[in-house]
């Protein structure tokens, strides 16, 4: 959730200080995330921009594809360049135990390794180059390190 929330605010603050100054074209992201080859259903996607500007994200649907809604929450796409990304999926704990009164961020927790869903500690990076190929992200539920 504070990925998601990290991400949310991110990239508010970007649009709010003019971040990437002026319109710059975009190029249609999509593509797949798999987990151990399977698709991930109902994931959040998250790119930064390495170089500052504006970023974008998208959910994946059933069949673990997504296609990239830019920081203006407008446009499909992103600018041309490299991107640091995330992957997280929350979830309620699975303990049987419905949360009592409303749900906070100690009820839910990230299904997923900081090294896919954290910001700081993502191993995932790409470059958007317009090549018209969906980007695929496989992750593993045993990450190596």
């Amino acid at each position: 959730m504070r990925a998601i929330v990290f991400g949310s605010v991110f990239l508010a603050l970007c649009l709010a200080s003019g971040c990437g100054g002026g319109t710059v074209p975009t190029i249609p992201v999509n593509g797949v995330v798999t987990m151990d080859d399977k698709p991930l259903d109902g994931a959040a996607v998250t790119f930064y921009a390495e170089a500052g500007g504006i970023g974008g994200q998208a959910r994946t649907g059933s069949d673990g594809k997504f296609v990239i809604v830019g920081g203006d929450g407008k446009s499909q796409g992103l600018a041309p360049g490299k991107y640091k990304v995330t992957v997280s999926k929350m979830a309620l704990p699975a303990n049987g135990q419905e949360p009592v009164g409303a749900i906070t961020d100690a009820d839910i927790k990230n299904d997923l390794p900081p090294i896919y869903s954290n910001p700081t500690q993502t191993k995932l990076s790409f470059s958007v180059t317009g090549d018209g190929k969906p980007i695929e992200i496989k992750l593993e539920s045993k990450p190596k390190k």
